[in-house]
């Protein structure tokens, strides 16, 4: 059997009042959420701009206004899948 992810499933709850935002972030690939080209950035460079997001998202993923909540929430899930693929591969 298969390992549970955190899939759709946890985003879907916010879904109607998520509003715009939420919605062109996520119908974007990790990669352009977080705003790196893995063809022109080196691993180093890949690594910086991605510690860089996840300070400034990171503490918004606190808020108490919902849709800076989800919106980091998006780009923390980006930020991991990024880093995973490009900074921690082997």
């Amino acid at each position: 059997a298969a390992s549970p992810k955190k899939g759709p499933d946890k985003k879907a709850a916010g879904g109607a009042s998520a509003g715009p935002a939420k919605s062109s972030l996520a119908a974007k690939s990790p990669e352009a959420v977080c705003g790196i080209d893995p063809k022109r950035m080196s691993k180093e460079e890949i690594r910086k701009r991605l510690a860089e997001l996840f300070r400034r998202h990171n503490s918004a993923e606190a808020s108490l206004n919902p849709e800076l909540r989800e919106e980091a929430s998006v780009m923390l899930d980006a930020i991991v899948v990024c880093r995973q693929k490009y900074v921690d591969k082997a």
